[in-house]
């Protein structure tokens, strides 16, 4: 009896340490492994019991934990019970990178080599372990009627060799090793794609013919590419040969319906939206249909105006566009959809269908498409249209009033205010000569002037920054002396890059890097911010080092404390080296955004990390930092190792609940999203916590709100900015995306946690934008834009028609004390020494509402090494002020 006893009573205590796999993914994300670690006995039955998902959720655990051992048993289970090769071959690395046991290697070896027994299993196996040879498997796979994730992975890696290859004729030549190799391949549509494209860039137009498919047994999307490549206007104005290329593009087209979800390139379509897909394309062959006796192609501006015996025709094919409805416009669909859609009306020259063609040529410039697509075209148009229908308001006035249109307006007021179209990308404003006016600082050494009325002077030379090797800098009263200092960093390790430049009489900037502490890392700094961890005004600094392409994929990121206005590197004694994710080499840094997410009166380092990597956020805890990034699901989503190509960052209370929410900008391509995070809108929930057994884990929730709050998919988004365009006293969104063409984003916040795109009604759309920063640049109260791109840097005056009240606070160091000014005509007149780190808030009483507290926090740097004017602005509205006050010292 006593031995049933024993028993029963190890039973129950094995059963008080069992974990669930849900509660082991919880504490994987969480990456709290020291805990884990108590159930071991409980994860080591989960694998010896041999459940799918048990090893499948243990092998998870054991990657992220880096626990090969416990990685390599799992893998021998799915490779020998489940008969799986892609586990078979991380079984075998494993096995070759570290010492085994001769013997149990060998058994294992057989006990897996019996269980793949699929016949290209089977036969990419023997090739990983040297007993098959090329030729072989080359072979079985061209013979194999499907492949397995092995070979498709193959396959994928030479696809993605041919879509960086910029020889025409080194590409072609792998196009058609693609071909004889994977015939079968899931990406023989990308590669058709390429090898058309290819050919279509060399104007090779008998070439492309020729290696159209044929239409025997094609797949639909197949179908629909070689239709796409017919259809180009470009393509049919040169062709010199015989054939119907619009007769066979609809033969194509009929093959590429289909009833069943579709991949166009690496985006997945829904059934509803690949048949609008489908139904677009013929709507558009219909269209070249029409004009094509008249000498047309159908990219014209050339008005075409039918005859009255083919507007029947006409009709039938806008009826047909009608029809065309997608669920959203991630691709561009929808503006393009209401491009055509104006285009067929067009073709009347009836008064009544212009003006329907404005409305629809309006919102599809509200919409915007990737690599703007149609906005050139469509502005165009609508300035004919402006013309022939004798607008009297100007364009974008007209554009409003069709959309009925009455919220925030910009105005680009850039060439009169005295740019010149140069390409800045990173952004920094400040009051640099302590006049009352905000001075803007482009690339860390280009510096305009502030002269009053929106006019500003290039001072860069006089200034002594013109010699700078600098990419960015953000400025700091670093030496605690009242007036505005200025850190520049930069790419280059030939000097003169790095440095802490001293303010001389608001006149000249100084290098001070020999007296002040030397910051030249000689690493590719791609963003700096100020931090104040003593809260004693003198701001320390931390450098965000980034990759140096195919020598280096990252560096570590430097942290230099301030003592009195020396700089000393702490990055190892404050434990900014510690994980062993940065050094050795380091992640690749993009952005640094300090920020109290926590209210506990102290500001955490955020740092967005590129090229598929974690995301960094450190909390001072004592006299040392740790990344709680994980523990507060702020790192990015883990995807099989891999989390997002973030650029940049941003905090504000959007939703006015008292702390501060998040927004991270990665750029998302297709190829890759299976693997990589897309921007997200993380809403800062507070303190929670969860159970798991014994053990009470309190964390800081972050939720993903991105979709919910109508922020759309862009793949290239780059440096977000929260700021309250109206002065409605809800944080407005602005957001850029680097390249050539690629638009950016002004969202309105509809006070209910949702934002709606107004973009292009603003005149707020900057194409390849970067860096961006907000402030008052002419003291009316609103909050104008400063756009960094590459097609020349923006000034955008915020002209919105509004009657909102606003209010700038400048929150200042002074006798040791942190002061508020509320008056800015008085901001010259106190030290110009921002106090970073200072919350403010601001209770408000709204007509027939209850009172309402917002709060700012002043902030050194966000996004990409942008950095907002050191001030604190409040959208009012029409409310009243009751109280103010710092909340966090």
């Amino acid at each position: 009896m006593k031995y049933l006893n024993l028993a029963l009573f190890l039973l129950l205590l094995c059963s008080c340490y069992a974990i669930s796999n849900e509660e082991i993914r919880f504490l994987c994300d969480k990456e709290q492994f020291q805990l884990l670690s108590k159930y071991e006995e409980s994860i080591q039955a989960k694998v010896n019991q041999g459940n799918l998902e048990d090893l499948k959720t243990v092998l998870d655990y054991a990657h992220r934990a880096n626990r090969k051992d416990l990685a390599k048993e799992c893998h021998k289970h799915l490779a020998a019970d489940f008969h799986s090769l892609e586990d078979a071959l991380q079984w075998l690395l494993l096995s070759e990178t570290e010492e085994v046991d001769s013997v149990s290697f060998s058994a294992d070896f057989n006990t897996i080599t019996e269980a793949i027994t699929d016949s290209l299993d089977r036969t990419v196996w023997l090739y990983y372990t040297k007993r098959c040879s090329e030729e072989e498997l080359s072979a079985k796979i061209a013979s194999a009627a499907k492949y397995n994730p092995i070979v498709e992975a193959m396959a994928k890696d030479l696809v993605d060799e041919i879509s960086i290859e910029r020889s025409d004729s080194l590409a072609l030549e792998l196009l058609n090793e693609f071909e004889t190799r994977y015939p079968k391949s899931q990406y023989r549509s990308i590669a058709l794609y390429y090898k058309l494209y290819n050919l279509a860039n060399r104007k090779n137009w008998t070439g492309m013919i020729q290696a159209l498919p044929s239409v025997d047994n094609l797949e639909p999307v197949s179908a629909y590419i070689a239709a796409l490549f017919l259809l180009s206007p470009t393509f049919r104005k040169d062709f010199s040969g015989t054939e119907d290329l619009l007769e066979l593009a609809e033969q194509y087209l009929e093959l590429a319906s289909s009833p069943k979800e579709q991949t166009l390139l690496y985006d997945l379509y829904s059934v509803a939206d690949w048949q609008a897909r489908v139904r677009l394309q013929q709507a558009k062959l219909y269209y070249y249909q029409l004009v094509e006796p008249y000498n047309f192609y159908g990219d014209e501006l050339d008005t075409l105006v039918l005859p009255k015996n083919k507007l029947k025709q006409q009709k039938e094919l806008f009826a047909l566009l009608s029809t065309v409805n997608f669920s959203n416009n991630n691709r561009g669909e929808q503006a393009e959809s209401n491009f055509w859609m104006a285009k067929t009306l067009l073709l009347t020259g009836k008064k009544a269908d212009q003006k329907k063609a404005a409305k629809y040529l309006t919102q599809c410039l509200i919409l915007g498409s990737p690599r703007n697509r149609y906005d050139m075209d469509a502005m165009a148009l609508m300035a004919k249209l402006h013309t022939t229908l004798k607008i009297k308001e100007e364009p974008l006035q007209w554009m409003q009033k069709i959309a009925e249109y009455k919220g925030i307006c910009f105005t680009d007021i850039s060439y009169n205010a005295g740019l010149k179209g140069e390409g800045y990308s990173r952004v920094a404003i400040a009051d640099y000569n302590a006049d009352g006016l905000n001075d803007i600082l482009f690339n860390g050494k280009y510096l305009y002037k502030n002269e009053g009325g929106l006019q500003f002077t290039e001072v860069s030379d006089s200034a002594g920054l013109a010699d700078l090797n600098s990419s960015g800098g953000i400025f700091a009263d670093f030496n605690k002396d009242g007036l505005l200092d200025l850190v520049s960093y930069s790419h280059s390790a030939q000097g003169r890059g790095d440095q802490l430049l001293k303010n001389n009489d608001n006149v000249k900037f100084v290098n001070v890097n020999e007296r002040a502490g030397d910051i030249e890392d000689t690493y590719p700094t791609e963003a700096v911010a100020w931090i104040d961890i003593a809260r004693n005004g003198y701001p320390s600094l931390y450098s965000a080092n980034y990759e140096i392409w195919q020598k280096r994929s990252g560096y570590p990121d430097f942290f230099w404390e301030n003592k009195d206005g020396y700089f000393t590197d702490k990055s190892e004694d404050y434990g900014f080296r510690e994980p062993y994710y940065t050094d050795h080499p380091g992640l690749p840094g993009r952005g640094v955004a300090p920020a109290d997410f926590d209210n506990d009166g102290k500001q955490e380092i955020y740092v967005t990390n590129y090229r598929l990597s974690r995301n960094f956020y450190w909390k001072q805890i004592d006299t040392l930092f740790v990344d709680v990034a994980a523990f507060y699901g702020i790192a990015g989503t883990y995807k099989n190792g891999y989390y997002g190509h973030s650029i940049g960052a941003d905090w504000g209370d959007y939703d006015n609940d008292g702390d501060l929410d998040l927004f991270v900008a990665n750029l998302a391509h297709p190829r890759y999203i299976d693997i990589s995070d897309i921007s997200m809108l993380l809403r800062n929930d507070g303190l929670t916590y969860r159970v798991v057994e014994n053990d009470t884990i309190y964390y800081w929730q972050f939720t993903d709100v991105t979709t919910q709050a109508g922020i759309k998919y862009d793949e290239l988004h780059s440096d977000p900015l929260f700021f309250d365009a109206d002065n409605d006293g809800y944080l407005d969104l602005f957001i850029t995306s680097v390249y050539e063409n690629e638009r950016s984003y002004l969202y309105h916040n509809q006070g209910d946690g949702t934002f709606e795109d107004v973009t292009w009604l603003a005149g707020a759309r900057v194409y390849n934008g970067w860096g961006n920063a907000c402030a008052d640049l002419n003291r009316d109260g609103l909050q104008d834009l400063v756009v960094g791109s590459g097609n020349g840097a923006r000034i955008l005056q915020n002209t919105s028609p509004t009657k909102n009240k606003g209010m700038v606070i400048k929150p200042y160091w002074k006798n040791d004390l942190v002061l508020l000014e509320t008056k800015p005509e008085n901001f010259a007149k106190v030290p110009n020494s921002p106090a970073f780190g200072t919350r403010v808030e601001v209770t408000i009483k709204r007509p027939f509402h209850k009172k309402q507290t917002l709060i700012r926090e002043l902030c050194s740097a966000k996004g990409t090494g942008s950095q907002n004017a050191p001030e604190l602005h409040f959208g009012l509205g029409k409310a009243k002020v009751i109280q103010i006050r710092k909340s966090n010292q």
